[in-house]
């Protein structure tokens, strides 16, 4: 079976890393997978997309849609693909509407509760207002005519409700996938903390994460300055970037924190610095299904974040995460300060974390819904 895989860009996110494991781990004598790409660039992770095998291609989707229509029609006849997978949100109409024309069926994916994109430009009202009519429109086109509807967890499916009602007998659940590290050990964490120039029994606390309206970074940051104020030797890795960036260095700057956060950037270590970390941050406004805290409850790391839907659907509250209300933060630094002060509960919250992933979340378990997703679509086209 050939399949075309229609995402933005291969940079570092949740459903990109997620797509690479499936390229590595779907047995290709059986299922050929490519990439198309929709957004500016093909981005930084096509090589390994290649080194996996896959084919990407460009085809950038303009502002009046004309050229990527010729291109996305051409790509799917020449190539003779046999399934489209949709990942282009907003934009998931015009994939469907083009494939339909090549006789393609489309199973069309949807990664979070919220599918306008976060641009400076949709803030102003006339742009806002037309992108949610062009939302409603497209989005509502893939929903009644893509072969099957697919959402990270079940919050995401149900969300599709504001735009579809008709289409609910054709939507499942496929959840996310990821690798299970060894657990680091005494001596790797305490290399971990002198190569930053800390101590050996320094709290570390991370986040991972683009630095987006969505994840919070405000929030993130006054939390840390209230768990720094009782114990002032605790550190903040904060991984990734994005156009906020800059602005979060600031606020650090002017709460007098900046010896005590370190701005990683993008990183091809994650999974090191979150299993030689001691707890993982995510005071999210919103998730569909986060993998970054996938990622952490499998490095054996604690969570503490906000009891939004998707993050409450891939953790256990009270077994592998701490939760509070989005707007509380003196209760969420609450927790961090407990399972800094408690070690032996947090270790104890980690490892159920890990088993948690194992028995739910695992590259193969994921990898498998994929696999029988694709056969039955295509046995139905």
């Amino acid at each position: 079976m050939k399949v075309l895989h229609l995402i933005n860009e291969l940079e570092r996110g949740g459903v990109e890393m997620w797509l690479l494991s499936m390229l590595k781990t779907v047995p290709r004598a059986r299922y050929v997978m490519d990439v198309c790409c929709r957004g500016n660039s093909i981005g930084s992770l096509a090589g390994e997309a290649r080194q996996h095998g896959a084919r990407v291609i460009h085809c950038p989707l303009g502002p009046a849609h004309v050229g990527f229509y010729r291109q996305l029609k051409s790509v799917l006849r020449s190539g003779n693909y046999d399934l489209l997978h949709n990942h282009a949100g907003v934009y998931s109409g015009i994939a469907v509407w083009i494939a339909g024309q090549c006789g393609i069926p489309v199973i069309t994916s949807f990664h979070n509760t919220r599918f306008a994109p976060q641009t400076r430009l949709t803030q102003r009202r006339f742009v806002r207002e037309l992108r949610l009519l062009y939302s409603k429109v497209s989005i509502r086109y893939a929903l009644r005519h893509s072969a099957t509807v697919t959402g990270c967890s079940q919050d995401v499916l149900e969300a599709l409700n504001d735009f579809d009602t008709q289409s609910k007998e054709r939507r499942v659940l496929l959840y996310y996938g990821v690798d299970i590290p060894e657990p680091s050990t005494p001596e790797q964490r305490s290399r971990f903390r002198a190569s930053f120039g800390w101590l050996e029994h320094t709290p570390v606390l991370i986040h991972v994460g683009r630095f987006f309206e969505q994840k919070n970074h405000v929030g993130l940051i006054t939390i840390f300055d209230k768990v720094y104020q009782h114990i002032p030797d605790t550190k903040l890795l904060l991984v990734g970037d994005g156009p906020l960036r800059s602005s979060i260095e600031q606020r650090v700057h002017q709460l007098g924190l900046a010896n005590n956060v370190r701005f990683l950037g993008l990183r091809d270590d994650v999974a090191d610095l979150l299993r030689n970390s001691d707890l993982f941050l995510m005071p999210s406004l919103f998730e569909g299904l986060p993998v970054a805290a996938l990622e952490a409850q499998a490095a054996g790391l604690p969570i503490v974040g906000t009891r939004t839907a998707g993050l409450s659907e891939a953790v256990v509250n009270g077994e592998t995460a701490l939760l509070c209300d989005l707007n509380n933060h003196d209760d969420i630094a609450a927790a961090i300060i407990r399972l800094i002060r408690a070690p032996n509960e947090a270790r104890q919250i980690g490892a159920s974390g890990r088993k948690h992933v194992r028995e739910m979340f695992s590259i193969n378990a994921s990898a498998n819904r994929l696999m029988a997703l694709y056969n039955e679509c295509h046995s139905l086209a």
